[in-house]
């Protein structure tokens, strides 16, 4: 009845983790659309290429590029990834000629910094539209062979660091407490410190494999060297940088614990170094790319913890199980059935933590059923699913055939030698396919997930006006154009008899007129409008007015706070953060260098050495300055005087190339190739900054004939220019 009852929670343990345990699943920004389309076909050319991806970019490590037929690059360089939305990216394009564009990209993940490459074509004017719809979209991502190789080194090494420490309390120590004709080899084989120290050299070795091989996929290459512009713009730039930087810190915090190990406190400060390494795996992982990521984070790394106890363990209790030879058959029977039924039931445990953890990562990752078998990403979980499927059957051997006979001859006081060395093969067998799960795991690393939700910047609220609840949604909520939604309901039921739905804009700026406009009814309660309402950054009241037949008016307040695309919501001090971890990480490589053996002057040299590098570096980059995002900020406001100074330079200065209307139709405007650029479309709000419009009016626009008007125009007459520009922009209704 017992075997039964053993044999039902075992099938029940393995179809439940078989149907969702998913690994750790790690971030791609996938390319989710982009303005223009693939294969749009443009009367007019564009004022740049905007393109949106399924999660944060990475600023200067991330580009784009526009080439024409003949491959010669037709964009203005500006490259950006805008901070308010860090997973758009737009370049500027010039006055482009009919014809088939190319746009080719690149973007670095700012969470994982996988790397995705893509291209697709777009048209201008009188094409061949057959020619056009030939060309196919393109979107791959690599699949660097270091990288694989890093990530198994950090998470095998890690798993034995950790799976040590907890297979040692919780099943080797315990079990070991039942016999009194225990040598000290048998309670630390000598093997475990191999153990260690091969798991130390892994990790110190993976960390610097994955640093260049993160380096060298910005550069397009398999490696990096470590001297080289990449690498240093991925340590000190970037987010993965830092975290890279803080696992480094843990690395020789885990040597110093580990070589001069001899109290019960370093035991657990090893664990809990180990532990902390898990989770800066997991704050690169997909997880913390979620809009809420803490509990996607804490269950991945939840997921691996559990990954370590079970398969961490293993190496320690094959090796452990050897040691006993030296002892009688009974007592090694006795000792290995008690070890087999500790470690069983931590096995257990952290499968059944693997498996909930795996549950919700594949509702994240993968979402159904379809999508396991209809991807890349279900085909390569799937197969590694093969191995966690092999895994539990062994264990189920062990579980239910192995352990009841070997616990029968500890209760009868008898030894079965043969049954002990058995069992220890089904561990070594477990140990072998543990490996390759590991590295089925980092293969997964760098497959997208089937599921992709793009993040959202949408401004949205609710309130109730009378007998209605309303809601509304602004996207992407930034300055310049945006889409509004409102939704109408009253008792749960869609409103749709209504006079008239307004909004109105009312900006903090007192000296910014308030604006109005008429909502569209789209059907099921609902009512749209787009335009460039929200003009300037800032705090913004957005009233809603509903108008109905024989009813009072109802008004519905909304405050929103709208930033500027291309400017911060917080402080980008990364450089400084980095070099702060930097001077702890010199510090804890000396602690690291003590209790290493050999010749003590050259230890001493050289880590001095290290340590005066880290400290200089750490000081100069903790201390340099950081550049202000406020350089992207009009310091005139737009207000009326402004713009009528802004006027009387457009007429006098740039009527004559743009046209009245700023349509590049003047008079000597006509006359040139390229035509001078239509400010109509180069004007509305969110497509430059006005930094940028300003940079152009200063230096002249590139690749045309517009000249420079720094010696010409003073700072402020450039503003005010700027101001008026804005004006140009097509009005919304």
């Amino acid at each position: 009845m017992r075997i039964r009852k053993r044999f039902l929670f075992s099938l029940l343990t393995i179809l439940v983790y078989c149907a969702g345990a998913v690994a750790p699943a790690y971030a791609h920004a996938l390319l989710v659309r982009s303005n223009p389309a693939p294969n749009a076909d443009l009367p007019a050319a564009p004022a740049q290429v905007e393109l949106y991806f399924s999660e944060a970019v990475e600023p200067g490590l991330s580009t784009v590029s526009v080439l024409d037929s003949n491959g010669r690059t037709v964009d203005l360089g500006d490259v950006r990834v805008d901070p308010t939305n860090p997973t758009r990216m737009t370049v500027s394009l010039g006055s482009l000629q009919d014809g088939v564009y190319t746009v080719a990209w690149k973007a670095i993940s700012a969470t994982d910094g996988h790397l995705t490459s893509g291209s697709f074509p777009f048209a201008i004017g009188n094409v061949n539209a057959a020619a056009l719809a030939a060309q196919v979209p393109k979107t791959s991502s690599q699949l660097p062979a270091s990288a694989l190789i890093s990530k198994w080194l950090l998470l095998a090494s890690l798993a034995l660091i950790v799976g040590q420490i907890s297979f040692v309390a919780f099943v080797w120590h315990p079990a070991l407490k039942k016999s009194d004709e225990i040598s000290a080899e048998i309670q630390e084989p000598r093997i475990w410190k191999t153990f260690s120290q091969v798991a130390l050299i892994g990790l110190l070795f993976g960390l610097a494999l994955s640093i260049l091989s993160e380096a060298g996929q910005a550069s397009g290459n398999e490696l990096a060297w470590p001297w080289s512009p990449d690498a240093g713009r991925v340590l000190l730039d970037t987010r993965i940088g830092v975290i890279w930087l803080i696992r480094l810190g843990l690395a020789f915090l885990l040597v110093w614990l580990v070589k001069s190990r001899g109290s019960g406190w370093k035991r657990w400060a090893i664990f809990i170094a180990g532990l902390a390494s898990f989770l800066s795996i997991s704050l690169t992982a997909h997880a913390a790319t979620e809009a809420n990521p803490v509990i996607p984070v804490i269950s991945d790394w939840i997921h691996m913890i559990g990954m370590s106890f079970w398969l961490g363990g293993l190496p320690f209790l094959f090796s452990g199980l050897r040691a006993l030879k030296t002892l009688s058959d009974v007592i090694r029977t006795k000792l290995t059935s008690i070890a087999m039924e500790r470690f069983s039931a931590m096995a257990l445990a952290s499968v059944a933590a693997i498996g909930v953890t795996g549950l919700y990562a594949a509702y994240l990752r993968v979402g159904s059923f379809r999508e396991l078998y209809a991807s890349i990403y279900g085909d390569a979980l799937l197969v590694k699913q093969v191995f966690v499927g092999l895994l539990l059957v062994l264990a189920a051997v062990n579980l239910l055939f192995i352990s009841p006979r070997l616990k029968k001859a500890r209760l009868d006081g008898v030894g079965n030698a043969v049954l002990v060395t058995r069992f220890g093969k089904m561990v070594l067998a477990e140990i072998v396919l543990g490996s390759l799960l590991l590295l089925s795991v980092s293969l997964l690393t760098y497959l997208p997930p089937a599921k992709i939700i793009p993040p959202s910047f949408d401004l949205s609220g609710s309130a109730n006006a009378g007998d209605l609840h309303v809601s509304i949604n602004v996207s992407p909520g930034l300055v310049g154009q945006n889409a509004f939604t409102v939704n109408l309901t009253s008792n749960g039921q869609p409103v749709d008899a209504v006079k008239e739905a307004l909004l109105r804009f009312t900006p903090s700026q007192t000296n910014v007129a308030p604006s109005e406009v008429q909502l569209l009814a789209a059907g099921n309660g609902n009512y749209t409008t787009k335009g460039s309402f929200l003009s300037l950054p800032g705090n913004w009241q957005i009233q809603v007015v509903v108008r109905r037949e024989n009813k009072f008016d109802d008004y519905a307040n909304f405050n929103f706070s709208v930033v500027a695309p291309g400017s911060n919501r917080e402080s980008a001090a990364t450089s400084n953060v980095a070099g702060g971890v930097i001077l702890l990480d010199g510090l804890l490589f000396v602690l690291a260098m003590i209790p290493l053996k050999g010749n003590r002057i050259l230890q001493l040299s050289a880590s001095g050495l290290f340590s005066l590098v880290f400290v200089v570096a750490g000081i100069f980059y903790a201390t340099r300055p950081v550049i202000s995002a406020n350089a992207q900020a009009n310091p005139i406001a737009p207000d009326p005087q402004s713009i009528a100074a802004g006027k009387s330079l457009y007429e006098a200065h740039c009527v004559v190339c743009h046209g009245e209307d700023g349509k590049g139709d003047g008079p000597l405007g006509r006359t040139l190739i390229p035509r001078p650029a239509d400010l109509t479309i180069h004007a509305v709000p969110g497509v430059h900054t006005d930094a940028q419009l300003y940079d152009w009016i200063t230096n002249g626009f590139p690749g045309s004939a517009m000249p420079a008007w720094r010696a010409q125009l003073s700072d402020t007459d450039r503003w005010n220019l700027v101001n008026f520009i804005r004006t140009l922009a097509p009005k919304q209704n």
